[in-house]
């Protein structure tokens, strides 16, 4: 079973609160400063880069600044750096882009170390393989392992990598002048000219490739070949959802090349009780008149089985639309703690009311002041909709505009009922 690491955030702090401009200022400030090649520890150079390539792009940076780099580490939106994290580019990588791309040559080129060769890029890495897992909601409360498969690259156990029958070594791969990688041009702004080295296609970044006659059978001369393997993944409690996962070194492994990583994309199902938003979940909730005013008492069957019973204090009238709080029993957050429940109540009013029940409210609350001021002449009969303000609001909205030049609301007589709207039941209303 394998899962994410973790890593520390002590390079972060130079490079977190700034704009984009002053973002690659800050990391190539620190790059310099923590270069292998200048005496820097490569602990250090790492944590640079993939600090970086989160705060340099603004989504992933979203998650930074919204939730710390306690969250960043485990939010599943950044590259190379374990939690929830996705991407797989080194920190080498990472700074030769960087200074490429700002029209400069490699390290030793900055200081005068010789020209045009850049850094040791080390052997090329296995691409990452992608796979998609849904998950319920209640795996993602509790954190689950799951047993993945995965179609993924394994060194051939015929000619054991050398992809020849012969077993002898291979040629320099044609395309690549058997460097393992190629050059990739894209024109950006202001005819400027941006330079990638990715690994060569047709060698898959090994360099060399087998002669036709010489190729083994099995593996077609590439040294590998695509098998289905079972993956035991540990996915961690209070995944957010949309996000990638990342087990390094469960990619595939071929021939001259550091084993990629696994790439999982977290899906999560809608659920019939909750809603999550966030680290907190929402419960939507029917709550009788009688609940309303003399207390609610409810069981709520939590994510992992619990049954807890809320109850409301007899003294507290819950209010239309009011919200009930469970402190502490949502889903687990990034720092270890876990968010609330949310229990939207909506009031389901009586229809109707017996004549005994009149009585038992007139006798709690008095009876309604009457209007002395009406009499059978100007008293007339109105109806109670069924529909609510906010239904009525959403009908009428585009009548409502119209009469108002655009706007909608109005005076008090735009925002009448007329008798003729709707059903229900009657009433008396007086006019003056």
């Amino acid at each position: 079973m394998r899962r994410a690491t973790r890593i520390t955030t002590r390079c972060w702090a130079s490079i977190a609160r700034q704009t984009s401009r002053p973002i690659k200022k800050a990391y190539r400030k620190r790059a310099l400063e923590t270069h292998p090649d200048q005496g820097g520890k490569k602990e250090d150079f790492a944590e640079v880069a993939e600090a970086y390539e989160i705060l340099s792009d603004p989504q992933k940076k979203q998650v930074y600044d919204q939730y710390g780099s306690e969250a960043a580490n485990q939010s599943g939106m950044h590259g190379g750096m374990g939690g929830y994290g996705g991407g797989h580019r080194s920190a080498e990588d990472i700074f030769s882009e960087f200074f490429r791309g700002a029209g400069m040559g490699g390290f030793g080129d900055m200081f005068g170390m010789g020209g045009g060769g850049g850094m040791n890029r080390g052997p090329p890495t296995v691409e990452p393989q992608e796979v998609r897992v849904r998950l319920t909601l209640e795996e993602v409360y509790k954190g689950v392992v799951k047993t993945l498969t995965v179609n993924r690259p394994q060194v051939c156990t015929q000619c054991d990598g050398h992809g020849t029958k012969s077993k002898k070594a291979k040629e320099p791969c044609a395309q690549c002048g058997g460097s393992g990688h190629v050059v990739q041009q894209t024109r950006m702004d202001a005819g400027m000219v941006r330079q990638t080295i990715t690994g060569c296609p047709r060698c898959q970044g090994t360099g060399t490739m087998a002669k036709a006659e010489d190729q083994c059978g099995r593996c077609s001369g590439r040294g590998y070949r695509k098998v289905s393997q079972q993956v035991s993944v540990e996915i961690p409690a209070g995944v957010p959802p949309n996000v990638t996962l990342v087990v390094r070194g469960e990619g595939g492994a071929i021939p001259g090349a550091q084993p990629g990583d696994l790439h999982v994309h977290i899906e999560i199902q809608p659920h019939s009780v909750f809603e999550r938003r966030g680290d907190d979940l929402i419960v939507r909730r029917n709550v009788t008149l009688a609940e309303a005013l003399l207390g609610l008492q409810m069981p709520l069957k939590l994510l992992d089985g619990r049954t807890v019973h809320i109850k409301t204090g007899e003294d507290t009238v819950l209010k239309p639309n009011g919200v009930i709080k469970l402190v502490g029993e949502g889903m687990p957050t990034a720092s270890g703690g876990r968010g609330d429940i949310y229990v939207f109540a909506t009031l389901s009013m009586p229809t109707k009311l017996t004549e005994a029940q009149r009585d038992h409210i007139k006798k709690a609350f008095g009876i309604p002041k009457e209007d002395p001021n009406a009499s059978p002449g100007n008293t007339v009969k109105a109806r109670v909709l069924r529909e609510t303000r906010e239904q009525l609001e959403q009908q009428k909205r585009g009548v409502w505009e119209a009469a108002n030049g655009g706007n909608f609301g109005g005076g008090a007589s735009s925002r009448r009922a007329r008798s003729n709207m709707g059903g229900g039941q009657t009433a008396e209303c007086a006019t003056q």
